[in-house]
């Protein structure tokens, strides 16, 4: 598949500011982000990309930035699995689960498998936030448990609860290329999802724990309807977000009867964890 590269120099280049823009970008249909030091580099296909579009995606938040330029280009054509598969390797959680490319060998010694091919989602393992929610999975008794996995990208999250044992799975997105991935790779490793497309309209009944790995902000927005969506007792963890995050989402659910019960952190990222009162 052919590819347009979009470069995007701004200040300051926050990861708040990152995440605004890949938000607005991924919904005109840019598939793939990569940060720079000066800003970000997003990938879109070239059937896809209009260039008035993309400057009208941007224009609404442009009076944030003290400055910021967009300068796209067709790239090389190359063949993106063959690269990946170059560069992907398995990663380990807790020493107690394993995921790995279809590719890979299985490997006895983990308590849990999961194969994931990401293709342009988001969530292999390997970033910092996704290993956390693992680490998060294997200290709740899930056994029988409504679980819903908000902005489940590949469906890594959701497919390692259902393996753990939860009940009834639902995982939702809002980007249609993460709900056709997640719902390939629940059939690859053997489980069965509810895997839908949308927002938080889309979630449907009342769960006993809820993930979200997003982002800050889109957390403090959705956190209403999080505590709403959750059983009495319930569970809720929550990453995407740096260190200096925590007191305000901390905050903002404490106010929605949302009682902190955990914290960890890897390499300044950290995943939150709720009880609903």
């Amino acid at each position: 598949m052919h590819y347009v590269e979009t470069q995007l120099t701004f200040a300051p280049a926050t990861p708040d500011n990152r995440e605004i823009l890949t938000a607005l970008l991924a919904e005109i249909g840019y598939d793939s982000f990569m940060e720079t030091p000066s800003g970000l580099s997003a990938y879109i296909p070239t059937a896809m990309f209009d260039e008035a579009a993309t400057a009208a995606a941007v224009e609404p938040v442009s009076a944030i930035f003290e400055k910021i330029e967009i300068d796209s280009k067709p790239v090389p054509d190359v063949d993106w699995n063959a690269e990946w598969e170059k560069t992907f390797t398995p990663i380990t959680v807790a020493g107690k689960c394993r995921i790995r490319a279809p590719f890979h060998d299985y490997d006895d010694s983990y308590q849990l498998d999961v194969i994931i091919e990401p293709k342009m989602s988001f969530g292999t393992g390997h970033h910092a936030t996704t290993t956390l929610m693992i680490q998060q999975l294997f200290d709740i008794q899930l056994g029988g448990k409504t679980l819903l996995d908000m902005g489940c990208g590949t469906g890594v999250l959701a497919i390692a609860a259902k393996k753990l044992g939860a009940g009834r799975v639902m995982a939702i997105d809002i980007d249609h290329w993460s709900v056709e991935n997640a719902r390939e790779n629940a059939a690859r490793n053997g489980v069965e999802l509810t895997v839908l497309e949308g927002g938080v309209e889309a979630i449907n009944g009342t769960f006993d724990v809820i993930l979200a790995n997003i982002n800050r902000n889109i957390l403090l927005d959705q956190m209403p309807t999080y505590s709403r969506s959750l059983t009495a007792g319930g569970t809720l963890c929550l990453s995407g977000f740096y260190k200096s995050d925590v007191a305000i989402l901390t905050e903002k659910a404490q106010s929605l009867d949302l009682q902190p019960a955990g914290q960890i952190e890897q390499d300044e990222w950290v995943s939150l964890k709720f009880v609903k009162r």
